[in-house]
């Protein structure tokens, strides 16, 4: 567990800069988004010729109806606690406690808080699949901004778009995930439809207004998935692997362990994409706020702050600078009322998430 504290603004503003040069081409390929997977296909297929046809009618249709739009993920047996540790300790890491490191590439900026956005004024709905794990509250004053996520780490942020049964046109319901490696992201692990056989996701980083800040083809879809599936709120974490390696292009998150040192320091960030702002277009983030205690829940640590959220931002991260990386310590899973306590949100945090991610890197380069 690292006993490094985390930075003060005046040396993440000395770690800032402005953008470098242009993102790079390959991140806005058509070929990222238009996967086209035979229903149990092992081979995907980036033609759109292949599997597209053209009618009589002129209007385009498809020619093999067990094809879809997207990457089929099958079903994926969740872990327990004791099969990562297993798995983390065969890597023979150097260092597994040690947390991983961030990657920034040189082309892109990098600013303690984003540029904030305008909020939309939009009528508040449910999330598609009517439900929400736990309540999540918005604790008066609500203290979260919108932004513009065009500077690292904020543009390694990102909506998931999760379909239940592939087949379906339209999605089943959304969360928010960040990048943590080359093909890794992290969510929450109820953002994963466990138990499905067919099931499909995309993850669009930096989104907002309906697509990538760096264009409409700026996506991957998720080819894997580990996670808690029996979880409770301190373990109710997943990494998915990405089909495009968008870290490559976008950088990605540092990790480590939550230590109890820290505590009510207010240097904890929490951006995402809640529905009750925007309908979950645009992202939304809670700055500088305390992380006000941490108990240990499930094979985790539940880590609970007051910081505002709502459905959509489950998955998001939960981080702070440290030596000049931006290390997560968290996902957001959702909120609790116990009796006798005030409100308060919860991020899954702990050795199960270093873990986690530990052997995610390592086993999705």
């Amino acid at each position: 567990m690292s006993t490094d504290q985390p930075d003060p603004l005046d040396r993440i503003i000395a770690n800032s800069r402005p953008q470098q040069g242009q993102p790079p081409a390959e991140l806005n390929e058509p070929g990222n988004y238009l996967v086209f997977d035979r229903m149990g296909s092992a081979d995907p297929v980036t033609d759109a010729s292949a599997v597209f046809t053209m009618g009589e009618s002129g209007r385009l249709g498809v020619s093999d109806p067990d094809t879809v739009l997207g990457i089929v993920v099958g079903a994926v047996d969740p872990v327990t606690t004791q099969d990562v540790e297993a798995q983390v300790s065969a890597l023979k890491l150097d260092d597994a406690g040690a947390g991983g490191t961030s990657y920034i590439p040189d082309w892109t900026p990098v600013a303690p808080t984003p540029v904030l956005a305008p909020a939309k004024v939009s009528p508040q709905i449910v999330r598609r699949n009517g439900a929400r794990v736990r309540p999540e509250w918005v604790i008066d004053p609500d203290a979260r901004s919108p932004y513009y996520p065009n500077a690292y780490p904020f543009s390694v942020v990102g909506r998931i778009f999760v379909w239940a049964d592939a087949a379906t046109p339209n999605w089943s319901w959304w969360g928010t995930a960040s990048l943590l490696g080359v093909r890794t992201i992290l969510t929450a692990s109820h953002v994963v439809p466990w138990g499905s056989g067919n099931w499909k996701a995309l993850f669009v980083p930096a989104f907002y207004d309906g697509a990538s800040i760096h264009g409409t083809w700026a996506a991957s879809w998720v080819t894997n998935a580990q996670g808690y599936s029996s979880h409770a709120q301190g373990d109710d974490m997943a990494v998915m692997r990405l089909d495009v390696p968008l870290g490559n292009n976008l950088g990605w998150f540092g990790f480590r362990t939550y230590n109890s040192g820290w505590e009510d320091q207010s240097v904890w960030t929490l951006p995402g994409y809640p529905w009750d702002k925007d309908n979950g277009n645009r992202p939304w983030l809670h700055l500088n706020f305390p992380i006000i205690d941490d108990d240990n829940d499930g094979a985790g640590v539940e880590l609970e702050y007051q910081a505002d959220t709502e459905g959509g931002q489950s998955g998001a991260p939960v981080f702070a600078w440290f030596n000049g990386s931006a290390d997560v310590v968290g996902t957001h899973s959702g909120g609790e009322n116990n009796f006798g306590e005030p409100r308060q949100n919860v991020a899954a945090g702990g050795n199960a998430l270093t873990n986690l991610l530990h052997w995610a890197r390592n086993t999705w380069p």
